[in-house]
């Protein structure tokens, strides 16, 4: 009797203690059990040793409740009476921090975070930036054909780019993610809207659901289905500036002791040579010393006009702003040099080109200030695609 006494006090201590730490006690020699909390359904079996002997006891471990809406339970091993443990069941994974028995959020998600859909969304509006620009803005692909009136243009000329807003519209998923994931982990069709991407949702749901994951009950899918709409800034390339070329901006001019057909500007139409005696490969056509272009054609067999000598101008240090190699109308490759330069007062632009063709070296160059360069660029371009030697 006296032992069965001391037996229930050391079992009311023990309920007592582990009571604070959230397990409630059975008592097995017919005491009142202390409160448990009756939803629990999990037990763990230990011995404690009383005197000279060992009695079992049976313990019942309160879980936590889990996002399920479930209790977590496990089957632990024995344990001695005085003792506690928290210790998991086999095969379960405790993350760091985390006590046993707390719910541990699954990895896999539904969709895709807000995020990954940015990135998404900027790298798919942003446009691929070639080299060169057409008079139109079009951008230059590898179909593009010289001696065209929609002429190419170095992005360098085009004013900056603009930012614009661009918004996409995704499903939000229960957990917080949008669109549905692809199995290969691409960003690839994420966008989803109206019925279709309820029905997408909804099957995506009851996946999850079989899965034990992120259910979605039956017949309420369509009134949590919620839409967010993203917003991000890409940047646009600025409309173009260039004023478009028309037939009546040129006039063709043959020289025939230099040998070429050129295109001449029709807004640079004084010649400052017209009254010397000497008309040689060279020809010049002028509106001021800050609008004007030279042609001519190096000849290493000429001895009668220059005499193997450069009588073009020279830019002194002048370094390129931008320099680049392009094809004319016959195939030949042709430097091009846009370089700046301060004349009178006002700072222009000079585009200095010279390519080869059957011995001789082709040359112009064209000067006009900055402040024309959308109306002269294209003429100097289009006048050296044009140039053809005979």
């Amino acid at each position: 009797m006296k032992r069965n006494v001391n037996q229930n006090r050391m079992i009311r201590v023990l309920a007592a203690s582990l009571w604070l730490a959230g397990i409630a006690v059975c008592p097995l020699q017919g005491e009142a059990a202390l409160p448990t909390h009756p939803q629990s359904d999990s037990t763990i079996v230990g011995n404690s040793p009383i005197g000279s002997r060992h009695e079992t006891v049976k313990i019942r471990v309160v879980r936590p409740q889990t996002g399920r809406g479930k209790q977590a339970g496990d089957t632990g091993e024995r344990i001695s009476r005085g003792q506690t443990s928290m210790k998991p069941a086999p095969g379960r994974k405790v993350q760091p921090g985390r006590s046993a028995g707390m719910t541990i959020r699954p990895s896999n998600t539904m969709g895709y975070t807000e995020a990954e859909l940015r990135e998404r969304m900027i790298r798919q509006h942003t446009q691929i930036r070639p080299d060169f620009r057409l008079v139109s803005g079009a951008f230059v692909g590898s179909g593009y054909r010289p001696g065209t009136m929609d002429v190419k243009i170095p992005k360098f000329f085009f004013p900056p780019d603009t930012m614009q807003d661009v918004s996409e519209t995704f499903l939000e998923n229960p957990d917080g993610t949008f669109g549905t994931r692809a199995p290969e982990d691409q960003l690839n069709g994420l966008s989803s809207y109206g019925a279709e991407a309820q029905q997408q949702l909804q099957s995506q749901g009851n996946r999850n659901a079989g899965e034990g994951s992120y259910p979605v009950p039956s017949g309420t899918a369509s009134a949590r289905t919620k839409y967010k709409t993203i917003t991000v800034q890409v940047p646009v390339p600025a409309p173009s500036p260039f004023r478009p070329l028309a037939a009546g901006d040129f006039r063709w001019f043959t020289n025939s002791r230099g040998r070429y057909v050129v295109a001449l500007p029709a807004s640079m139409p004084y010649d400052p040579l017209q009254k010397l005696p000497a008309f040689g490969p060279m020809l010049l056509r002028n509106i001021s010393q800050k609008e004007f272009m030279a042609v001519t054609a190096d000849d290493p067999a000429d001895t009668y006009y220059y005499k193997n000598q450069d009588t073009f101008p020279s830019y002194g240090k002048a370094v390129p702003v931008f320099t680049e190699t392009r094809k004319n109308i016959q195939g030949d490759d042709v430097k091009i040099q846009y370089i700046r330069r301060y004349i009178g007062g006002e700072h222009c632009l000079i585009v200095d080109s010279a390519g080869q063709r059957a011995g001789k070296t082709y040359r112009t160059a064209i000067v006009f200030p900055e402040s024309k360069q959308y109306e002269y660029l294209p003429k100097a371009l289009y006048m050296i695609e044009t140039l053809k030697g005979m």
